[in-house]
């Protein structure tokens, strides 16, 4: 029996809304991303968002649709990187979700974000490595489960999600 909301946390590029997808596919559940759907709600880039309006407005844009969910809607929440910066949204998502701490190798987020640059909150301020270090220890303080995903391809990922997510309290 799966929980009827699971969210996904993560650095950026760690892989949150492929597994996503692929998680709620498995499942028979929606799947939703909320930095498309922020996106697609301003109709901008979140470069542009973060840029025009900052890193706060756009945490709150997530915050926001998260609220909106339905209570007994199936789903898979593919989370911003920088969700947890967002108290009220990460009390939100454990009340309401079972919390996966997807764990990417450092080296393999900075490969990805070299060959597609994306949008991530404190980057030009701090760095990916001072980012890393800073968000590390708070993705596993939230998580219900940590999975790795070092030498593992999406189907083994969502697997080992389904595998162990099924052990947990409801």
């Amino acid at each position: 029996m799966f929980p009827t909301k699971i969210s996904l946390i993560g650095m950026p590029s760690a892989g949150k809304t492929t597994i996503s997808k692929e998680l709620a596919a498995s499942i028979g559940y929606h799947s939703i991303d909320l930095d498309h759907m922020v996106e697609e709600k301003e109709n901008k880039s979140l470069i542009s968002i973060l840029e025009d309006k900052g890193s706060q407005y756009f945490l709150d844009m997530e915050y926001d649709f998260l609220k909106d969910l339905q209570e007994n809607e199936t789903i898979v929440i593919g989370t911003a990187g920088s969700i947890i910066y967002h108290e009220e949204a990460m009390k939100w998502l454990k009340s309401n979700t079972k919390i996966i701490f997807i764990d990417t190798d450092l080296e393999i987020i900075k490969d990805r974000l070299s060959k597609k640059p994306k949008a991530v909150v404190g980057l030009k301020e701090k760095g990916l490595d001072v980012l890393w270090e800073e968000r590390l220890p708070v993705y596993r303080k939230w998580a219900d489960i940590e999975i790795t995903t070092q030498g593992k391809n999406v189907e083994k990922i969502v697997s080992e999600i389904q595998e162990r997510i099924t052990s947990l309290p409801q």
